[in-house]
């Protein structure tokens, strides 16, 4: 659906639908976006807590509550290593608030 507002014009769904989850911290929002930079899909959990910053135990309550919202899973692969990884359901939310801020940006820019 359009927006115009004072000649601003962006071509966006319902911007409820568009932004970061509600009651998602700056770290939970952190790990959704360490994840969602991953080509591959998956990260060790040491390697996505160094890229957050958050200690394993932090890490642990934010996968957990992450997963609860059906954002996030884990998976142990081939290795036995515990990796975690964006679900569709989150990947989709990712996708449409990215579209939405760059819609934004480039609107903010004519």
């Amino acid at each position: 659906m359009p927006c115009e507002q004072n000649g601003l014009h962006i071509n966006r769904p319902f911007a409820a639908a568009s932004l970061p989850p509600a009651h998602v911290e700056e770290t939970g929002w952190d790990i959704l976006l360490a994840l969602y930079a991953e080509q591959r899909g998956t990260l060790g959990l040491m390697k996505l807590a160094s890229l957050v910053s958050a200690s394993e135990a932090v890490m642990g309550r934010w996968l957990f509550a992450l997963e609860q919202r059906r954002l996030v899973t884990g998976d142990d692969g081939s290795s036995g290593a515990v990796r975690a990884m964006l679900t569709p359901v989150g990947r989709e939310l990712l996708d449409r608030y990215l579209s939405a801020t760059n819609d934004l940006q480039v609107g903010a820019h004519h």
